[in-house]
Parts: C-alpha cells; sequence; structure tokens
C-alpha cells in the first residue's frame, strides 16, 4: 500500500513543528515517524471501571423499568 508523501498542516501546526525540528536538529520525516510510532503503539480506548452501586439501587431500578415498560413486555410475549 503505498503512503502519502506530502502533509498538510494547520498554520499554527506547521509553525511549531518548524521550530521543533529547527530545535531538535532532526529531521521532518524523523519526527514523522516518531510520531506515527507513538501514536499507533498508545491505547487510545477509554477505560471503563465498574460503579459501586448502593444495596438495592439495581432491584430498584429495575422494578421502575418493568413498571414503566410493561405494556410493551406484554406486547412481546
Amino acid at each position: 500500500m503505498s503512503k502519502a508523501r506530502t502533509v498538510r498542516f494547520s498554520e499554527t501546526l506547521d509553525a511549531m513543528v518548524d521550530e521543533y525540528v529547527e530545535k531538535n536538529g532532526i529531521k521532518f520525516n524523523q519526527l514523522v515517524n516518531l510520531a506515527v510510532k507513538k501514536f499507533i503503539s498508545e491505547s487510545h480506548t477509554i477505560k471503563l471501571e465498574p460503579v459501586e452501586a448502593k444495596d438495592g439501587v439495581w432491584e430498584k431500578q429495575l422494578q421502575e423499568a418493568m413498571k414503566n415498560n410493561r405494556r410493551v413486555l406484554d406486547e412481546l410475549s
């Protein structure tokens, strides 16, 4: 698969890239390679943690949902 050989940045990002490359003495393609490698290797997913519910909260919510949707559930059965 062929990759694009040109990159277009916004004006502000273009200035930041030029400044970074000049300040750190690296070539533009080295910067792009490092950035892409880091982006791919790091996880970009949201990690959800379980919520500790107080006693009876789930049961109460289930009862309310059943009460509110009783007609629909009866039609489905």
